[in-house]
C-alpha cells in the first residue's frame, strides 16, 4: 500500500513539473496560442501585441517603444512580443483573439470596433474637431473615457487613442469649398456617413476598394478621393492627382486595447504599469505622426503636386454644409456621445461676445508639444488671477488655442484666423522661430500684438517693421550664442558647432563664430543637419576628427535625441552644451538612459528650483494647486510657463495704462510701461520704443536633467 502511494506521488510530481515547465516556457512564434487568461503568471510575464501596421510606420515604432518601456519599468519582469503587419491576422481576427484571451494587446482602427461599440464611429465624422487641441481634449477627457469604457462588456480594456492622422481631399482641381465637389465622381468607403457627406457636397459617391483605387483614379473612373497623407503617399495617389487639400476633415483613430481576460490574470502593479505607459506612449505616437505629416507634405510638394490648406473661413463653410447630417446623427442610437462631444467643443472654444481674447498659436501636439502646453499653462494661471481680480477694464479674458503642429503654413493660417476674431487683444507664439518669422507679415498687416515667450531668432523682434508689434520675454539668439560659447570655453578651447540647418541654426552660427573670433579662436568644425535627420554619425565623425573637446549644439527635440543616442554609441563621448530647443518636448524620456553616459547641459532663463522672488513662489504654488503636482521638477518646460505668465501680466498692465483695448494704443502702451516685478526678473522697464526684448544674458543660466528628468540649475545638480 505504501509503495503504491509513493509511486503515485512520484508520477503526480512529474506531471506537475512538466505542466509548470510548459506554461512558463517562452512563446516563440505567432502560432502559439496559450490562453493567458487561464495560465498562472510566471516569473517572466510574456504578452503578445499584434497589430496591422507595417514595420516602417510610426505605429510600429511606438509599439516597440512601448515594449521597451515596459521592459525597462518592470526590470525585465514583463516582456512584450510584437507581431506587426497582420502576422496574427486581420484586425477583426485579432480583436476576437483578444476577447478570447489568446492575444494580450492589439491596436485596431476605431472603425473596426464599431461592430462592438457603434458609438466609435463618431470619431471619424467630418469637420467635427476644430483642431488637434480640441480633438485630444475629447479623446483624453470624459467623452473618450466613455467610449473606452464601452469596450469592457465585450471583453476588451481600452487604454488610449492613437492615430493614423486625418483624411485629406485629393482631386485634379483645387478643392477649397463644398461647391468644388459639384458633379465630381468621388471614391468613398462603403456605408454611411461617407456617402451622405459627398451627396451634401453635390458629388457622386462611388464605392471602390483600396486595391482598385489607383487604377480608378488613373483611368478617370473617379475624379478624386479622401485618405490620410500616409496612404496618399504610400499608394502614390499624389503622382496622379494634381491637387491635395489638407482639410483635416475626418479623424482616423486607433485604439490600444487589452484582453480583459489577460488583464484580469495579471498582478495589480503590472496592470497599472501597462495602462499608465499606454497613456504616455499615445502622446509619443501622436507627436510622431504629426512630424511625419510634415515630411509627407514635403514629399507631395516635391512631386509637383500642389498642396493647399483650408483656412478657417473655408473650414466653416464645410462645417455648415455637413451640419444637417450631424444633427441627424445625434438622433440615432449612440448619438448621445456625439452630442456630448459637440457640447464639450462648443463650451471649450466659446469665447463670449464680451470677453477679451488672448490667442495661443503654438505647437501643442507634435514633437515640441510640451513647450506649447507649458506656455498655455502660464497663460491660464495668469488669466485666472487677472479674471479673479476683475479682468481687463472689467471684462474677462478668454484663451483661444490654435495648434500649428510645428508647421509654418498652419501657423500662418492660425494667425489669419485670429485676425478675424472679435475682441482679439494679442496672440502668444510658440517655440519655433521659422514659424514666428513666417507670420510677421500677417501680424503687422492686421496690427496684431504678437507676444513671444520662446522663439529665439533675433529677426523676430528686429524685424524692420515700424511700428513693431512683436514683444518678447525670452532668449534672443544674439545673446544666446555668446553665453553658450562662454560656458563651453570653461571646459575646452576646442569647440565644435553642431547646428540645425535653418535660420535658427545659421543665426546662432553667426554669433558663435563672431564670439570666438573676438577671442582669437575659431570652431574646430561647424556641422549642420536637417530637421528629421535620423543619423548624426557622419557629423560626429567629423567633429571627433577635428580634435574638438566639447560640442555646442542647436537642435530640436527629435534631432537632439538622435545626437545623444549616436554619441553614446561611440568610443569617446564629448560633453555637449545645448541651446534650449531640446527642452520643449519629451526629450528626456527618449534619452534618459543615454544621459547617464553623456555630459549634457543646456541654456535656460529661469528655474523654479531657485525661485527667490515672491511672484515666482506664488506662481509655483498656483501651479501645484491647478495641475496636481507637488515638486518644482514636475513643472515641465518651465521657461514656457514663466515667460508666458509674465507676458500676460505685462499686456494687462499696458491695457490698464492705455485705458482701452484698442490694439494700436495697447502696443504703444507696452513701450511706455514702468517697472514690473515679474516671475523671471524685475523688469526696469520691460520694453522701450527701441527695445522689444525684455531679457538679456543676465537672465541666462545653465541647467541639466536630473535622474528623475527634472530640469535643474547646474549649481543644484544634486537635488532630488
Amino acid at each position: 500500500m505504501t509503495n503504491r502511494f509513493l509511486i503515485a506521488a512520484v508520477i503526480m510530481a512529474g506531471i506537475l513539473s512538466f505542466f509548470l515547465l510548459y506554461i512558463s516556457r517562452e512563446t516563440t512564434g505567432p502560432d502559439a496560442e496559450t490562453d493567458l487568461s487561464q495560465a498562472p503568471v510566471p516569473d517572466i510575464i510574456r504578452l503578445k501585441f499584434g497589430h496591422h501596421m507595417p514595420e516602417n510606420t510610426s505605429q510600429h515604432l511606438s509599439v516597440l517603444r512601448y515594449a521597451d518601456g515596459i521592459d525597462y519599468k518592470s526590470n525585465g519582469r514583463v516582456k512584450i512580443e510584437v507581431y506587426p503587419d497582420r502576422q496574427l491576422g486581420t484586425d477583426s481576427a485579432m480583436i476576437e483573439m483578444a476577447r478570447a484571451g489568446k492575444l494580450a494587446i492589439t491596436l485596431p482602427p476605431a472603425a473596426a470596433l464599431t461592430t462592438l461599440v457603434p458609438e466609435m464611429q463618431v470619431l471619424g465624422l467630418p469637420f467635427l474637431f476644430p483642431d488637434r487641441t480640441g480633438l485630444y481634449e475629447v479623446l483624453d477627457g470624459e467623452p473618450g473615457q466613455l467610449l473606452l469604457g464601452k469596450l469592457e462588456p465585450h471583453g476588451l480594456v481600452g487604454t488610449s487613442f492613437w492615430e493614423v492622422g486625418f483624411k485629406q481631399f485629393t482631386a485634379n482641381k483645387p478643392i477649397q469649398t463644398p461647391a468644388d465637389f459639384n458633379g465630381l465622381n468621388i471614391r468613398v468607403m462603403q456605408g454611411r456617413p461617407s456617402v451622405d457627406i459627398y451627396r451634401l457636397f453635390g458629388a457622386n459617391p462611388v464605392s471602390i476598394d483600396d486595391h482598385e483605387l489607383y487604377g480608378a483614379l488613373k483611368e478617370g473612373r473617379v475624379d478624386g478621393q479622401e485618405n490620410s497623407l500616409l496612404s496618399i503617399v504610400n499608394m502614390n495617389i499624389h503622382q496622379i492627382q494634381s491637387h491635395v487639400t489638407v482639410s483635416n476633415h475626418a479623424y482616423l483613430a486607433q485604439v490600444m486595447v487589452f484582453s480583459k481576460a489577460v488583464m484580469d490574470s495579471l498582478p495589480p502593479d503590472v496592470r497599472e504599469m501597462l495602462v499608465t505607459t499606454a497613456g504616455e506612449i499615445a502622446s509619443f505616437e501622436r507627436n510622431d505622426m504629426v512630424e511625419n505629416e510634415r515630411r509627407l507634405i514635403s514629399a507631395i510638394r516635391a512631386s509637383g503636386t500642389r498642396v493647399s490648406f483650408l483656412d478657417p473661413e473655408e473650414q466653416t463653410r464645410f462645417r455648415q454644409a455637413v451640419a444637417p447630417l450631424m444633427s441627424e446623427l445625434e438622433q440615432v442610437p449612440g448619438g448621445e456621445v456625439l452630442a456630448m462631444i459637440r457640447r464639450h467643443l462648443a463650451q471649450k472654444h466659446r469665447t463670449g461676445a464680451d470677453k477679451v481674447v488672448l490667442g495661443l498659436n503654438a505647437d501643442v501636439s507634435a514633437s515640441s508639444g510640451l513647450s506649447g502646453q507649458a506656455i498655455k499653462r502660464g497663460m491660464e494661471l495668469a488669466v485666472t488671477k487677472i479674471n479673479r481680480d476683475g479682468g481687463l477694464l472689467g471684462r474677462e479674458i478668454s484663451i483661444v488655442v490654435r495648434d500649428n503642429s510645428g508647421i509654418s503654413d498652419r501657423g500662418r493660417d492660425n494667425m489669419t484666423y485670429f485676425s478675424g476674431l472679435d475682441n482679439l487683444l494679442a496672440v502668444m507664439g510658440g517655440i519655433y522661430s521659422p514659424i514666428a518669422l513666417a507670420e510677421l507679415d500677417i501680424v503687422h498687416r492686421e496690427q496684431i500684438i504678437f507676444l513671444n515667450p520662446w522663439a529665439a531668432a533675433t529677426g523676430i523682434v528686429d524685424n524692420g517693421y515700424s511700428p513693431n508689434y512683436v514683444f518678447r520675454v525670452s532668449v534672443r539668439d544674439e545673446y544666446a550664442g555668446p553665453f553658450l560659447i562662454g560656458k563651453a570655453l570653461e571646459k575646452s578651447y576646442n569647440i565644435a558647432l553642431l547646428l540645425v540647418n535653418d535660420g535658427w541654426g545659421k543665426g546662432n552660427r553667426k554669433t558663435m563664430v563672431r564670439t570666438l573670433a573676438e577671442k582669437s579662436l575659431e570652431p574646430t568644425t561647424v556641422q549642420h543637419f536637417n530637421w528629421g535627420e535620423k543619423d548624426m554619425t557622419p557629423q560626429l565623425d567629423l567633429i571627433e576628427k577635428s580634435g574638438a573637446g566639447i560640442i555646442v549644439m542647436v537642435a530640436g527635440v527629435s534631432e537632439g535625441a538622435t545626437i545623444i543616442k549616436n554619441m553614446v554609441a561611440r568610443d569617446k563621448q564629448l560633453p555637449i552644451i545645448s541651446h534650449w530647443g531640446i527642452t520643449g518636448g519629451d526629450f528626456w524620456k527618449s534619452v534618459n538612459r543615454e544621459l547617464k553616459s553623456v555630459d549634457l547641459s543646456f541654456l535656460q532663463s529661469f528655474s523654479f528650483f531657485n525661485a527667490g522672488n515672491e511672484p515666482a513662489r506664488a506662481l509655483m504654488a498656483d501651479y501645484f494647486s491647478a495641475y496636481g503636482v507637488d515638486h518644482p521638477g514636475q513643472i515641465f518646460a518651465p521657461v514656457g510657463t514663466a515667460h508666458a505668465y509674465d507676458l500676460v501680466h505685462l499686456i494687462a498692465m499696458a491695457v490698464e495704462k492705455a485705458g482701452t483695448l484698442d490694439r494700436r494704443a495697447v502696443r504703444d502702451s507696452l513701450e511706455q510701461l514702468d517697472d514690473h516685478k515679474g516671475v523671471v526678473k524685475h523688469y526696469r522697464p520691460p520694453f522701450t520704443p527701441d527695445r522689444h526684448d525684455a531679457l538679456d544674458q543676465s537672465s541666462f543660466i545653465l541647467c541639466r536633467y536630473s535622474e528623475q528628468g527634472y530640469i535643474i540649475p547646474i549649481t543644484e545638480a544634486k537635488l532630488p
